[in-house]
């Protein structure tokens, strides 16, 4: 069964499988026959491949061949030679299929606490029976949910693992041979069982499988056990509807006519020689679908295999080398070792330990938590133990000269001053990955989570705060933390447009979309028409992209439907307007000035509509 994982990276896996059963009357059981019914043998075998071309993505293959030998034996020709059959069989003693492809990829993820989910999807294309080209309308599909647990990754550990696979195998297999007509029943069903086919099925699997440590130099194994089971779902073969419950055409034949199948597998795999791996392994039928839903399970099959991993990138492989032990002179120095632990009982990673007084002292603690000083004069010392987040600790310790002195430190987490805590969305609502920057008391910056959300301690203090995103437009604003509670953070981001309304070249700032004022009747008004502010918004985003620009002058045009006195009232109140905005979008309130122009200087002659729209105009002029 598949698991939710894949191999090391670029890891390239090589292996050849196969398959033996040998059994009687388990096709066929009559008393026509001799020994009752049929003897039927087959192997099976694949070559098979992996490949990892990234972390999370597994793509294999195989190519499938088997023989299966069928013999049945009239019992009134039972001492002659050849064996005579029943009438109108057209399957051989003997059906090889060679070619059979398979191509799938998988995918799979781990989580924490040794959780794996993943995926995979695969194909399977049949060669014709008797050519040698693939069978189009016989090509099967197949996708399965994975998922594994790891009970090593628990504690206390366990050198066990749990998986789990559910899907659908879209079975076309009985496309590919063809019956010519009066073809015996029991013709059809060895030659199903021999080409391997089958029905649309529902597949699960549950398995267990142990670990073991090695048992020596190259050499550990892993025992596991499965639990499959399958339903049908495609129609029934309807050359086999005699064969129902009641079984009246042929009372002599034990009847079935069940969906579902069930088996159990039991194996070990060993590796041995370094990476070779070597497999075999049980079949063993609980349950067998009913006979117009496909061939029947073996009784028993036995399994093998090896297979061999091709490391596309080199390993590093570190060995123990045994070296001639030195008697060093007496010494006067000792070492101090310990472990750094939080008041929960995590380790303190990172953390520096020195000792006061003493230059070139300082060492830094291991990701679990331990370290080691440098030799140290035998005496009473003093260690200091800082560490990012956590409140110094000073201890005492008695050196011993040609010893090391053991000691644990418990450090205590110091508690942050104020968090900023809230979500970074676009205008529809849909979160937005963002990096979000602080500049204040001190400098900060993090990355919000795929659902947009944004949790970032701080000290208290007021901060300049901008939010940046790929294919959005920039934000800055200014945000005031308050020690000892949560500062709410939400920032809508809007789409950074295809064509920019806004562009600066050569050290001027140029609209190519016009800020716009709503007109209520003949009365123009200073109130933002629609698609203004969203030309505003990428002003603010060019300001923040363009720190070289220190200041600018808002200026407002308009036309001489006003008197020149209510023309410059409404300037003033529409550039007022417009630096508001700036203002609330983290815009520092000294870089913008304000100017309304009233009437004085039309761009065009204020005749007709036309020329008086263009005479209501903002212009952004780049003072400093």
């Amino acid at each position: 069964m598949g698991s939710a994982e894949v191999g090391r990276l670029w890891n390239f896996r090589l292996g050849l499988h196969g398959e033996y059963f040998s059994t009687n009357k388990m096709l066929i059981e009559s008393s026509d026959y001799t020994n009752g019914g049929d003897t039927n043998t087959r192997f099976q075998g694949a070559l098979t491949f992996g490949l990892t071309p990234l972390k999370f993505m597994e793509i294999f293959g195989a190519v499938l061949a088997s023989g299966n030998k069928n013999t049945r034996c009239l019992v009134a020709q039972n001492q002659q030679s050849p064996c005579v059959s029943e009438a109108n069989r057209t399957d051989p003693d003997i059906i090889k299929a060679f070619g059979d492809f398979i191509i799938g990829t998988k995918l799979a993820y781990a989580l924490p606490g040794g959780l794996s989910i993943g995926g995979q999807l695969g194909l399977r294309f049949m060669s014709s029976v008797g050519g040698l080209t693939f069978s189009g309308d016989s090509t099967s599909v197949w996708i399965d949910a994975l998922a594994s647990w790891n009970f090593q990754a628990l504690e206390p550990k366990l050198p066990l693992r749990a998986h789990l696979s559910l899907g659908m195998y879209f079975d076309n297999s009985y496309s590919a041979p063809e019956y010519p007509a009066g073809t015996s029943l029991y013709s059809r069903y060895v030659s199903a069982f021999a080409y391997g086919l089958g029905k649309d099925r529902f597949r699960l699997a549950l398995g267990l499988d142990a670990p073991v440590a090695d048992l020596g130099d190259w050499f550990s194994v892993r025992p596991m056990v499965e639990y499959h089971f399958e339903y049908i779902t495609g129609d029934g073969d309807t050359n086999f509807d005699s064969y129902g419950p009641k079984c009246t055409a042929s009372p002599t034949v034990t009847c079935r006519n069940n969906r579902t199948q069930m088996w159990m597998t039991m194996g070990l795999q060993a590796q041995v020689a370094h990476s070779l791996t070597l497999m075999l392994g049980l079949d063993v039928e609980l349950e067998a679908v009913g006979y117009p839903y496909g061939p029947p399970l073996a009784p028993w099959n036995f399994l093998f295999g090896a297979s061999y991993p091709l490391d596309s990138v080199p390993r590093v492989v570190t060995r123990k080398i045994p070296v001639e032990k030195v008697v060093a002179a007496p010494t006067k120095e000792g070492i101090v070792a310990g472990r750094l632990v939080s008041t929960v009982g995590t380790p303190v990673e990172g953390a520096v330990v020195g000792v006061t007084g003493r230059a070139h002292s300082r060492v830094l603690a291991e990701s679990d938590g331990t370290f080691r000083s440098v030799p140290l004069e035998a005496g009473l010392v003093e260690l200091l133990v800082t560490a990012p987040n956590f409140e110094n600790v000073t201890a005492r310790i008695e050196v011993m000269a040609g010893q090391t002195a053991n000691v644990a430190i418990t450090m205590t987490p110091r508690a942050p001053a104020a968090k900023i805590a809230g979500r970074v969305t676009e205008d529809s609502g849909k979160p937005v990955v963002a990096v979000v920057r602080l500049a204040g008391p001190q400098i900060a910056e993090a990355k919000t989570d795929d659902a947009g959300n944004l949790s970032l301690a701080v000290q208290p203090g007021q901060y300049a705060l901008r939010v940046e995103a790929d294919q959005y437009l920039s934000r800055e604003m200014s945000v005031e933390v308050t020690g000892g509670v949560d500062t709410p953070l939400n920032v809508t981001m809007h789409s950074r447009p295809a064509v920019p309304g806004v562009a600066f070249k050569d050290g001027k700032i140029t609209l190519r979309q016009p800020i716009s004022f709503k007109a209520k009747g003949n009365k123009l008004t200073a109130e933002f028409a629609s698609g203004a502010t969203r030309v505003l918004d990428e002003l603010v985003d060019l300001l923040i992209n363009h720190p070289e620009i220190r200041q600018i002058r808002i200026e407002t045009h308009t036309d001489n439907s006003l008197p020149p006195a209510k023309a410059q009232e409404l300037t003033n109140q529409q550039a007022q307007t417009i630096a508001d905005y700036l203002s609330k979008q983290g815009v520092p309130k000294d870089q913008v000035t304000v100017e309304g122009m009233g009437s004085t200087k039309p761009r065009a002659p204020n005749l007709g509509k036309a020329g008086k729209v263009k005479n209501r105009r903002v212009e952004i002029v780049v003072a400093q």
